[in-house]
């Protein structure tokens, strides 16, 4: 049985549009982008690129997007941080490499990490922690303190919030 995908290619070149038409489409479909989650300026771009964009004309559609505030370096920082740190269980080490290819500003950076409640996110872990010990055959298992903490560490913990996370057990 063979399966299609539907995937809704539109084409932005159109010979019978000028360049300041093909310019303003790319804008539209930019902004539309970016009002359905919070977006960083290096994936806009590589989206500009994708639609067919030219490189003169992604320069001024990202200015015109931070003009607009639907791109903003601190708020995708914020969201980035709080979704993969306390929703998905991310590592902070992690989600700073993560940014970091994203090519954001240290600051906005700092400023993400920083919103994130440490309490909250040690809560998150703890609770990764003793889902993972359980699957390690529970707190009964000699070997299983060893097992978990080379799990933990492999996701990108440090030692320190693995001992803060497994010494109230």
């Amino acid at each position: 049985m063979q399966r299609f995908i539907y995937r809704k290619t539109v084409q932005v070149k159109n010979h019978n549009t000028t360049p300041a038409e093909r310019t303003q489409a790319l804008l539209d479909r930019a902004r539309r982008y970016c009002a359905l989650s919070e977006q960083c300026e290096s994936g806009v771009r590589q989206k500009l690129i994708a639609w067919g964009a030219a490189t003169t004309d992604i320069d001024p559609i990202v200015r015109q997007l931070r003009s607009d505030s639907y791109l903003d370096d601190e708020r995708y920082a914020r969201a980035y941080c709080e979704s993969k740190l306390l929703h998905q269980s991310w590592s902070r080490q992690k989600v700073l490499y993560q940014l970091r290819l994203k090519r954001l500003p240290k600051e906005a950076i700092d400023n993400g990490m920083a919103a994130v409640d440490e309490e909250a996110y040690l809560d998150q872990l703890r609770a990764t922690a003793a889902h993972k010990l359980q699957e390690l055959g529970g707190p009964d298992d000699p070997d299983a303190d060893r097992r978990l903490t080379t799990f933990l560490l492999g996701r990108g913990f440090t030692m320190d919030e693995i001992n803060q996370a497994t010494n109230n057990r």
